[in-house]
């Protein structure tokens, strides 16, 4: 009888170990939850940052090609004004 109840006791405490074992892996799993909805929380931040660096990237490459676009016009003008002051002159000169 004596033994049959050591027995019982031994595997009492095995199973005491066991839910123990069990406690911390729930545990763990919750905290693996945490850091995983944390990491969800990460990506999304990074997604709408990259989301709006790429809009205003977009937005500053259209502003800087419409000042260049201007640039150029602006010389452009200039240069045609020159040459049709030396054309004017040339037509005149040769009259």
């Amino acid at each position: 009888m004596e033994q049959v109840l050591k027995q019982i006791l031994d595997e009492l405490k095995v199973m005491k170990t066991d839910m123990s074992e069990l406690k911390s892996m729930k545990t763990d799993m919750t905290e693996l939850k945490s850091d995983m909805n944390d990491l969800k929380e990460g990506q999304h931040r990074l997604e709408v940052g990259q989301a709006r660096l790429q809009k205003n990237l977009i937005e500053s490459l259209g502003s800087y090609t419409d000042k260049i676009i201007e640039h150029v016009e602006n010389k452009t003008e200039v240069l045609n004004k020159r040459v049709y002051r030396v054309e004017s002159e040339i037509e005149r000169l040769s009259r």
